[in-house]
């Protein structure tokens, strides 16, 4: 094509010339277009068309490339959106001139042995798509294998073309090619389906039938949508009503701040006697299971998981509630049956204003009886001689529209709604106390959600002081190969900076970045810094963090407690690379999550026959006694919370949290 013909604007257009919508369309940033030449884009599709097995078609406007639209599917949309990634990131470096010329490389025999090889492997595989062979055709004994399709979902009418597709094709890559099986859907017997499973190799068989049950089981509970809820009243016999408030201005987000308080009683306990009662057996014998049931339902479940326990401020769904409801009084019964049922409850990320954040800093550093120094970071920085010495760490988390999504490089309108992509960066300390930038992760949040996925949500209430321990387990999709994110997201990762000679003990922001692109200025939706202190609890791997965090349009922070087991990122993290149809090796979750001297855990057993579903009952018959593990932590977590009380009612000016 002539450059004169580039150099005019293509037509904006849904679809292509003959009516196909693209699997993919990636928009240029503005700050993305350069001037190109004919042969430039020519070679560049060609190139992107014979390495990806994709078709590409551009728009362009006056020479400058603005979209590219992808015809295709799987592997090779991802591959596409890589390559395109990479030509975007470069496009603002390279000349026109340079960037036209076609990349020859020198021809590799090794290579080409084995790409050969690799092909005769792929066409090996591929006649495992398509159907069971004759007995004629193939003089090999076929070895077989039925997974019956559960009964809950066909009496839901969920089917197995529902799940995987009308011809089973997902599980194409998963099963089919991994374990090179053939796999069929019987015809139905009265309602019931079943899977048939064939192949030349027992151990194959075996292994297919081993993830098609494990694939059937994560469908069991995505249709269940199981997420374990709890709510416990630490001090329900200190008073008997419970009256709701309005949230202290200093709050970051005004959002539902309806918070409830529980009313003492002269007649009933002390306020703050239940921290050192210790908790009911009953009540550790819930929140153990609850903590099992959670981690059995994602265990199945690909993904960036996070379990941690927060100390925060609590707050009521003002929405409904209805009215003005502050100063509405209820008997604790009824309120603990609302939470239960229709009021949202919320344990707050945050637990005090700054300057009474401080103080509990303070207080962290002089309780040496109790804590101890540890690293500031699970992998990275090193471990301090003395509490007062403690470094805190650095983090950045911004959240992003989908700047690859069609609309979001106009000028006029705001991105439409999609998937949004969370930015994460940090800086860990050295020996010298120098302050050292690691990689950027990326992050997505799923369809339709602006928070991460709430996986459990159990509540130690402490009523009496409007605050609570909740034992949280969030998930976000990822994380993410740099290469198949936006160039708008990882520059402006790269383009983040810690403040010169930034003095960790100072309530300035510590991080500045350039938020003057276009595209920055229309994807950006809001971001935190968090400043975190880790002090590690005595003769246990646990870990309490405190946190200084600064909310967008805050110029001073609000703090927030929490508690973690250095282990619990190791365990979660199998669920990051975790293949198709596999699921988490954990073995005995509970002595793997809680150990029972808090140290490091020794996770044994063999997994579960019957894939955890003999684990999803809340049943009170059906509960396993407490471990020592739950307990030590619950009492750990009482001693934490005796500090903070004290420090909020010996604070002059202090606020009710």
């Amino acid at each position: 094509m002539s450059q004169e013909y580039w150099n005019r604007a293509s037509p904006a257009r849904g679809a292509d010339s003959h009516g196909r919508k693209p699997n993919k369309v990636i928009p240029v940033p503005l700050e993305y277009r350069r001037k190109t030449l004919a042969r430039e884009r020519d070679v560049f599709v060609r190139d992107l068309e014979v390495k990806t097995g994709c078709e590409v078609e551009l728009h362009w406007d006056q020479g400058r490339i603005t979209q590219f639209d992808l015809f295709g599917s799987g592997a090779g949309v991802e591959k596409a959106v890589r390559h395109i990634n990479q030509w975007i990131s470069n496009a603002h470096v390279k000349s026109r001139e340079a960037a036209s010329w076609a990349k020859t490389p020198a021809f590799d025999a090794n290579k080409w042995y084995y790409e050969e090889i690799e092909a005769m492997e792929l066409e090996h595989k591929q006649k495992f798509k398509g159907p069971v062979p004759d007995a004629s055709e193939d003089a090999r004994q076929l070895l077989r294998a039925t997974v019956d399709w559960p009964e809950d979902l066909s009496i839901q009418s969920i089917t197995p073309r529902d799940v995987f597709g009308n011809k089973l094709e997902a599980l194409d890559d998963a099963i089919r090619l991994q374990d090179e099986v053939f796999v069929t859907l019987l015809p139905s017997r009265g309602g019931l389906w079943q899977i048939e499973i064939c192949g030349y190799d027992d151990i194959n068989v075996d292994k297919a039938e081993m993830r098609l049950r494990t694939m059937i089981e994560k469908t069991r509970i995505d249709v269940n949508n199981i997420r374990p809820v709890l709510n416990i009243i630490l001090d329900e016999k200190e008073g008997i009503d419970i009256v709701l408030q309005e949230a202290e201005p200093w709050w970051p987000d005004r959002t539902n701040a309806i918070v409830p308080r529980l009313l003492s009683h002269p007649m009933m306990d002390t306020p703050g006697d239940f921290r050192q009662e210790g908790m009911y057996f009953s009540d550790l014998s819930k929140i153990q299971d609850t903590i099992k049931l959670a981690l059995e339902t994602v265990r199945h479940k690909k993904g960036a998981y996070d379990f941690v326990v927060r100390l925060g401020c609590l707050a009521l769904n003002s929405t409904k509630i209805g009215g003005n409801a502050t100063e509405t009084r209820f008997r604790k019964e009824q309120f603990l049956k609302d939470v239960n049922d229709r009021v949202d409850l919320n344990v707050k990320k945050w637990l005090a204003h700054h300057e009474l954040g401080s103080q509990i800093l303070r207080r962290l550093i002089a309780e040496d009886k109790f804590l101890e120094p540890t690293k500031s970071s699970a992998y990275y920085g090193y471990t301090p001689k003395t509490l007062k010495e403690t470094l805190p760490v650095f983090r950045g988390t911004w959240v992003f529209r989908d700047p690859n999504r069609p609309g979001s490089t106009s000028n006029t309108a705001p991105a439409p709604s999609g998937p949004l992509y969370v930015v994460q960066v940090d800086w860990t300390d050295n020996e010298d106390g120098m302050y050292e930038k690691t990689d950027s992760r990326f992050y997505k949040l799923e369809d339709g959600k602006s928070s991460p996925n709430k996986n459990m949500d159990i509540n130690l209430l402490e009523l009496g002081e409007s605050r609570g321990w909740q034992f949280a387990l969030e998930s976000l999709i990822g994380p993410l190969a740099p290469k198949i994110v936006s160039p708008v997201l990882t520059g402006f990762a790269q383009r983040v900076t810690m403040k010169q000679n930034y003095d960790p003990s100072s309530a300035e922001v510590f991080a500045q970045w350039d938020a003057s692109m276009p595209t920055i200025k229309r994807s950006l939706m809001t971001g935190r810094l968090d400043k975190v202190y880790s002090f590690g609890i005595q003769k246990t791997c646990y870990k309490a963090e405190l946190t200084a965090m600064w909310y967008p349009s805050r110029k001073l922070p609000v703090w927030g407690l929490a508690v973690r087991h250095t282990e619990w990122a190791i365990h979660l993290a199998e669920l990051e690379r975790l293949p198709v149809g596999h699921q988490a090796e954990w073995g005995n979750i509970v002595a793997a999550f809680l150990p029972d001297d808090g140290q490091m855990s020794c996770a044994t057993g063999d997994g579960d026959a019957e894939f955890g579903m003999t684990d999803l009952t809340l049943d009170d018959d059906a509960k396993a006694p407490p471990r020592d593990g739950i307990r030590l932590l619950t009492d750990k977590l009482m001693q934490l919370s005796d500090i903070v009380s004290s420090v909020v009612a010996s604070s002059d000016g202090g606020v009710n949290v």
